[in-house]
């Protein structure tokens, strides 16, 4: 029987190929419209229910968000985090001095003075030590 066999000596490498380039082709004929389909999975993917990190989680009662939804509300908090903090680059000597009249104002004074006092208080009842030190540094720029 071994005489009747035939070796054809075709490459494994063109083989392989033809088959490839075959399995494709079936793999196309059963998706139908490409676009269609691309569609479908895109339109899944972004109304998929997530926690409000974006993740999927393992508790369907936290996934209660569409991502698209949650990427548009981080993109939207980072572009306005970034635009803050421009803003406060350019401004910080305005804040400085908004700052420094507000907590010059003699109320906001007394509410300071009366927190640390409270706060001296309150230890001084409990059984743990409070230390405390406040020391005073003269500025030469007067």
């Amino acid at each position: 029987m071994s005489a009747n066999m035939i070796n054809l000596g075709i490459n494994e490498d063109v083989v392989k190929r033809i088959l490839e380039k075959q399995i494709q082709a079936a793999i196309l004929a059963n998706i139908g419209n490409p676009e269609e389909l691309i569609q479908k999975v895109v339109s899944t993917a972004l109304s998929q229910k997530v926690d409000s990190d974006g993740r999927v989680s393992r508790y369907s009662g936290d996934n209660k968000y569409d991502y698209l939804d949650v990427l548009t509300t981080k993109s939207i908090q980072k572009a306005a985090e970034e635009a803050l903090r421009d803003w406060l680059e350019e401004n910080s000597q305005l804040v400085k001095e908004a700052v420094i009249k507000e907590l010059n104002k003699p109320a906001r004074q007394h509410s300071i003075a009366k927190a640390f006092a409270d706060a001296v208080e309150s230890s001084l009842q409990c059984s743990w030590r409070f230390g405390c030190d406040v020391s005073f540094i003269r500025r030469d720029d007067d």
